[in-house]
């Protein structure tokens, strides 16, 4: 096997590194980590390439990260990824910073008419015609040392990055469809993107959908709680309390021990180790304002033409998709319709690349701007 990357485990070879492609245009990043025992992923690995420059970079070795920092934050150097979402929080988690500017392939992909939420591999494929392995998906990024076919393997996610953006990079300036992309990237850039907002913690709740008023303030608070406990014993959330036991508490309200006790799922040696804390939740939380209780959001229900409407509109971005060649499930669902229909603003069809394709059309014919018409069989939308 030919070796055509670095392999980094020293302060002195990133440096080195960092200034060799610091005046390239734009370079592919990928990571590989593990999260299975932490709540903060193990940053094990950091691949990076620019055309004939490549490197893997082992940040359970290297100490100094300045220059990759300032690399990352370049404004003037493109970093690309494949759906970076992990990527990118990984890397705030360490560096303190979210790389900027990106560029998101499978993003890319999406207004191009890929199919929905292609992965890399299938990219890949599609675009340079190589098949990848799959062999090491399932790898220890964390062990020492790793093989060269376990490095080889994780290059190919930068190496083939490359041909992949550059293709997407032409195809998105022929059709003029750069622009609609921007906004999601700059959120994606954005640090408040991976933040924990700690208000809103309940909201991922399996079971959280039953309770209500101060069940619900309980349940956020358990979460606050729990958060911040995994947090500073850097272990996962669900090894301190499970999601559906912090529902139990919050549902029954247990005031003492023995009521705490009897919550379903709840081990003796997981109520006694907290019960201080778990029961003054549940106290403290019949003392908050009742008008200061999180809430469920409002969910109306279409009447009949609110419906109809959402029918018509999701005929159009049928319509849509389909001019766009893009899978209509990547542009919209029914969901998105009907969020359009009842509350235009929080719709992902008013935001970024839907809107320019496909959210402005739809609200000129909400307020009445263009009409649909049948002609030789087909659904047309014309300007009134």
């Amino acid at each position: 096997m030919t070796i055509d990357y670095q392999y980094i485990d020293q302060n002195e070879q990133l440096t080195q590194f960092c200034q060799t492609i610091n005046d390239v245009a734009y370079c592919t990043i990928d990571t590989e980590f593990i999260r299975e025992s932490t709540y903060y992923p193990i940053l094990s690995l950091i691949q990076i390439a620019s055309g004939e420059h490549r490197a893997c970079v082992d940040p359970l070795a290297v100490t100094d990260f300045e220059p990759l920092k300032a690399l990352l934050l370049k404004p003037e150097l493109l970093k690309i990824f494949h759906s970076p979402s992990q990527d990118l929080e990984i890397l705030y988690q360490n560096f303190g910073a979210v790389p900027a500017p990106i560029f998101d392939t499978q993003l890319a992909a999406a207004v191009l008419g890929y199919n929905h939420q292609i992965s890399y591999a299938d990219l890949v494929f599609q675009v340079t015609g190589v098949q990848l392995e799959k062999k090491f998906t399932r790898a220890d990024w964390s062990r020492r040392p790793l093989s060269d076919g376990e490095l080889d393997y994780a290059m190919d996610d930068v190496r083939y990055l490359l041909p992949v953006y550059e293709h997407l990079k032409a195809k998105l300036d022929t059709s003029k469809r750069s622009s609609w992309i921007e906004r999601d990237l700059t959120t994606m850039s954005s640090a408040d993107t991976y933040r924990v907002d700690e208000t809103r913690l309940w909201k991922r709740l399996r079971g959280v959908q039953k309770l209500k008023g101060v069940k619900l303030q309980i349940a956020s608070d358990l979460c606050r709680w729990r958060e911040a406990l995994a947090q500073h014993q850097n272990r996962p959330r669900r090894w301190i309390v499970k999601d559906d036991v912090l529902v139990e508490i919050a549902r029954h309200m247990p005031q003492d021990m023995d009521a705490l006790l009897k919550i379903p799922e709840l081990s003796e040696k997981t109520a006694r180790r907290y019960a201080d804390k778990l029961l003054a939740i549940v106290e403290a939380a019949s003392a908050i304002d009742a008008d200061s209780w999180p809430r469920h959001d409002k969910m109306n229900n279409l009447n009949t033409v609110q419906m109809a409407l959402g029918d018509c509109l999701m005929a159009l971005c049928r319509i849509i998709a389909d001019e766009n060649k893009i899978a209509l499930a990547t542009l919209a669902t029914r969901k998105d319709i009907d969020t359009l229909v009842l509350n235009q603003k929080s719709s992902r069809l008013t935001q970024g690349w839907r809107f320019s394709m496909a959210g402005e059309q739809l609200l000129n014919f909400i307020h009445g701007q263009s009409s649909l018409s049948v002609k030789n069989d087909c659904i047309r939308l014309g300007s009134d």
